[in-house]
């Protein structure tokens, strides 16, 4: 299915038209534009843009005006990814309350940022160095007893105090507040980040009346924090999600209307709702649906499949995109983490459009264009899907769209072999800096009560 669902109708989604959709990426014309490739936002009930219709859309040219220099100063050109804070010997309890019931472990943070040098291709991606961050106890050095509402983020220069509560409904562990490690993120951002992501394996939330948080991005402040705690596949069935209709699947038609039906009784009265354009069995989307469909991924695969896509969308964030509205495309809002896996893992002509400028302007101009971000995820995905693993559907898209152009068929000829480790780098200390702490505005991806 390319086009919005009927709730789009019922909720007041109106998708610009394809005419408008090649202005907002800037293009003299719209054949280029291809929906087999990039599809319409499903619209699905209680969707996000079922919860805010009239959400602002975001053309490269309203995202260009955005990022001024005081906003993104030029010196800024990097990426880097911080891995899960280590514990000092004082704080052994938190790792010991937190993983004992854990199979498997979460995703290796080192395939993850791979998977982000590939994604963000044309920037350096390096990781900043485990020494930065460390969790310890919180309270007076006499105290033998952990506090029982407070941890320490340590960082070189300050420890500073994360809040910390036990999981809702009288679940087992506990959670750490985001905002708190947020402003640690800050403390330790450095001077030439174009953003920097900070990867945990515990819960998180927000606020007191936020149950879980999976992702947030202070966009302004560079900074951003992904959770892979509630991507765990073990608690799938706690939150009904379909594995059957994650993405690409989620475009089955069927199962788009087997969803507005529960929400929108049919009628034998009124207007005969549009007919739904078929998908062409060669397209992108039609392969990594079949693809999809006879895959087997191992849980360790899908987690890590999951915690990739929150990451790049919060790093979009940083980098000055707001949620999409124009297409389905990885930097749509999520109210649920069903619909976070309805989504796609790519970026939309639109945000390909916006990072290419960026690309230009802070990056390897020689890698502009999307061809060099699909090529490049391709070898990532191939390394990480033996045996129909959770890239499996990724694969296949890219792989389409890689054999329909010359382009990329050329640099596929001239790169095989290579992978995406190669652009990622260790970080070498260096002096940072403290940025503003405004937050960019509805940037959160989060989880709905499960």
């Amino acid at each position: 299915m390319l086009e919005p669902s009927k709730v789009a109708e019922q909720t007041g989604y109106h998708r610009p038209s394809k005419a408008q959709r090649a202005r907002a990426a800037g293009l003299k014309d719209d054949s280029t534009l291809k929906d087999e490739d990039y599809p319409a936002p499903l619209v699905l009930p209680n969707d996000e843009i079922d919860s805010d219709p009239k959400y602002p859309l975001q053309s490269v040219t309203e995202w260009q005006n955005l990022l001024t220099p005081k906003i993104l100063p030029y010196e800024r050109k990097k990426i880097y990814v911080a891995g899960p804070p280590e514990f000092t010997k004082d704080c052994p309890p938190l790792q010991k309350i937190q993983w004992p019931h854990r199979h498997p472990l979460p995703p290796n943070y080192e395939h993850v940022l791979e998977y982000l040098a590939a994604f963000y291709t044309g920037f350096e991606v390096l990781e900043l160095p485990k020494e930065t961050l460390g969790f310890d106890k919180w309270g007076d050095g006499e105290d033998p007893k952990p506090s029982e509402s407070f941890v320490a983020l340590n960082t070189t220069k300050e420890s500073i105090r994360i809040r910390k509560r036990p999981m809702p409904k009288n679940s087992r562990g506990f959670q750490l507040n985001l905002n708190d490690m947020l402003d640690a993120a800050i403390a330790v951002l450095p001077s030439d980040a174009l953003a920097l992501l900070l990867l945990m394996d515990f819960d998180m939330y927000e606020d007191d009346d936020d149950e879980f948080g999976c992702g947030r991005a202070y966009g302004y402040s560079h900074v951003c924090i992904v959770s892979s705690f509630r991507y765990n596949p073990a608690f799938d069935k706690g939150i009904e999600l379909d594995r059957e209709h994650i993405w690409p699947a989620s475009h089955c038609a069927k199962y788009v209307q087997a969803q507005v039906n529960e929400f929108i009784e049919p009628s034998g009265t009124g207007p005969v709702s549009k007919a739904h354009t078929p998908l062409q069995p060669s397209k992108p989307l039609a392969r990594a649906m079949q693809a999809h469909l006879i895959a087997n991924p191992s849980p360790t695969s899908m987690w890590l499949e999951r915690v990739c896509r929150t990451a790049s969308h919060e790093l979009g964030h940083c980098l000055g995109m707001d949620h999409c509205m124009y297409y389905a495309c990885i930097m749509q809002g999520s109210n649920s983490i069903p619909e976070d896996l309805r989504q796609p893992p790519y970026l939309c002509p639109i945000d390909n459009a916006k990072l290419d400028t960026l690309i230009a302007a802070r990056g390897d101009k020689t890698k502009v264009g999307v061809k060099h971000r699909e090529l490049a995820l391709l070898c990532f995905v191939k390394g990480h899907d033996e045996n129909g693993g959770g890239f499996v559907g990724f694969q296949a898209w890219l792989e389409t769209r890689l054999d329909h152009g010359d382009e990329g068929s050329d640099l596929a000829r001239k790169t095989n072999g290579q992978t995406a480790h190669s652009n990622a780098r260790k970080r070498q200390p260096e002096d940072i800096t403290t940025g503003n702490t405004r937050r960019s505005k509805r940037i959160a991806s989060r989880g709905l009560n499960s």
